[in-house]
């Protein structure tokens, strides 16, 4: 079954991967309709066998609909992701505008204002971003902050901050008595996951914050 989607509900299919990896793993190829792409209609197929007939033509059902090959959804994510870091707070007019702009061009889009060799927004417009609950990249990210720790759960947090922090044991120690503390930040979901659920396995609960990849987006959640 072909599932049209709109431009927004692509990106949010992208952003709803855990990183580059899961985008390979789970698309393998992107098909936009004619036109400007902030109206136009994609399908992403789940691998290229789909994508492509035998002849590595667009399947005649696909070209039924009006769609055609579009970009491979490695390079999707990449020009998402260089328009995300030159602009953190980009609408969909602004990525449907970069995406069109490399489809022509083979090249991505060099917004205003932005250092060419830091290929970034400026400390501003990131840190309005944060405040926004918008993340540094296109996928969902985490920052969890170890707040509070009861005496009886300082040894076992300490084994497992020196692990994750790859510091002594004894530093750990005197961290988890001078909390808070923050774990990690710009974390992946996986990740993430993975450090709550190893803390909350003594009891010790983290501080959790998510930051969502565009800006329409809900905030995400671990559970």
């Amino acid at each position: 079954m072909i599932a049209l989607l709109d431009l927004r509900q692509t990106l949010d299919a992208f952003a709803a991967c855990n990183d580059d990896h899961d985008v390979w793993a789970s698309f393998g190829w992107v098909h936009a309709s004619e036109g400007d792409l902030l109206t136009a209609r994609f399908w992403l197929s789940a691998d290229e066998d789909a994508a492509f007939d035998d002849d590595g033509e667009v399947p005649e059902a696909v070209q039924a609909l009006g769609l055609s090959a579009c970009l491979e959804p490695a390079t999707f994510a990449d020009v998402l992701d260089v328009q995300k870091r030159q602009r953190p707070l980009s609408s969909l007019q602004d990525y449907a505008e970069a995406l069109a702009y490399y489809a022509e061009y083979d090249a991505f889009l060099q917004v205003d204002g932005v250092d060419e060799a830091l290929g970034e927004a400026g400390a501003a417009e990131q840190d309005a971003a944060r405040a926004a609950g918008v993340g540094p990249g296109i996928f969902a990210a985490f920052e969890l902050t170890l707040a509070a720790c009861a005496g009886e759960q300082i040894k076992g947090a300490a084994q497992r901050v020196a692990q994750l922090l790859d510091i002594p044991v004894g530093e750990a120690l005197a961290r988890c008595r001078a909390l808070p503390m923050l774990l990690g930040e710009a974390l992946d979901r996986h990740r993430a996951q993975a450090i709550k659920d190893d803390f909350e396995a003594i009891g010790v609960r983290v501080q959790v914050r998510g930051f969502k990849p565009f800006p329409w987006m809900d905030v995400p959640v671990l559970r």
